[in-house]
């Protein structure tokens, strides 16, 4: 198995109640199993196959550009691939990536809180 490819999945439900979904990757089968849960008990599986998941695959890529995208119509022209690309991954990786410290030089540091603690002392 791949470094940092997990075989499962859980996402919740949005109406919470202990429900989720659960996707499992079946290498021996090559299909994917969507399977429905509520607490500790599945109430539906649908296994798909990779072709299928491909197309699947095709519709959530569509949901995140109109999401991206959303006074977009389909009158007005469309951005090209490189603009949807720029714009999805731009958003996901301003999203995602870390807060970084801020950079303080240690001299200007001390001048500041020295000169603070003159004002303060008169």
């Amino acid at each position: 198995m791949e470094e940092g490819f997990s075989r499962r999945l859980f996402l919740p439900d949005v109406r919470g109640e202990e429900r989720y979904l659960r996707v499992t990757w079946h290498r021996d089968s090559s299909t994917i199993v969507f399977s429905h849960w509520r607490g500790d008990v599945c109430v539906a599986s649908t296994p798909i196959s990779l072709n299928d998941a491909s197309r699947l695959i095709g519709l959530v890529v569509g949901a995140l550009k109109e999401a991206a995208y959303p006074t977009m119509t389909e009158s007005q022209p469309q951005p090209t691939e490189p603009t949807i690309a720029r714009g999805l991954l731009g958003s996901l990786r301003r999203r995602l990536r870390p807060q970084l410290a801020q950079v303080v030089r240690l001299p200007e540091r001390r001048r500041e809180a020295g000169s603070k603690e003159k004002h303060e002392g008169t």
